[in-house]
């Protein structure tokens, strides 16, 4: 979220993204995760793209990507729901799938079209990613 509390342009291209998938498959609910207004923009954002209320679900609470899954799964367990598809940019995946398989979800992942946009602000994204998933590769099962 952006300081003036709108959704920056990841968020809003994530949420389109899970839409367009929910789309496909409108037996699917839409957990959207996140604190400090991200779950509630996820989910208008959904709405606006004709997710309606009864197949969203929202988890506000989370701060990070740890968060979002460990905070989730008890969301989707309660629902009896173990299979899931993660939307997220495709630099980010491999993280939330490892966070999500030790959550014991069975986590698929799904990236929207992501442009490189400026490069060194690319460069930045990838090398944070990078190191996030070491550091969670060798982190005990703690969000």
């Amino acid at each position: 979220m952006r300081p003036d509390g709108t959704p920056g342009a990841a968020l809003v291209r994530r949420a389109r993204h899970g839409a367009a998938l929910w789309r496909a498959a409108p037996g699917a609910v839409v957990l959207a995760s996140g604190a400090h207004g991200e779950a509630e923009a996820i989910g208008a954002i959904c709405r606006a793209e004709g997710v309606p209320e009864d197949r969203l679900l929202l988890e506000c609470a989370a701060r990070n990507t740890a968060q979002n899954i460990a905070l989730s799964a008890p969301i989707l367990a309660a629902r009896g729901i173990a299979q899931v598809t993660l939307v997220t940019d495709y630099y980010h995946l491999p993280r939330a799938r490892l966070l999500a398989a030790r959550a014991g979800l069975r986590a698929a992942g799904a990236a929207p079209r992501h442009g490189i946009g400026r490069p060194h602000r690319h460069a930045w994204l990838v090398l944070r990613e990078a190191a996030a998933l070491v550091a969670a590769l060798s982190a005990r099962h703690r969000p």
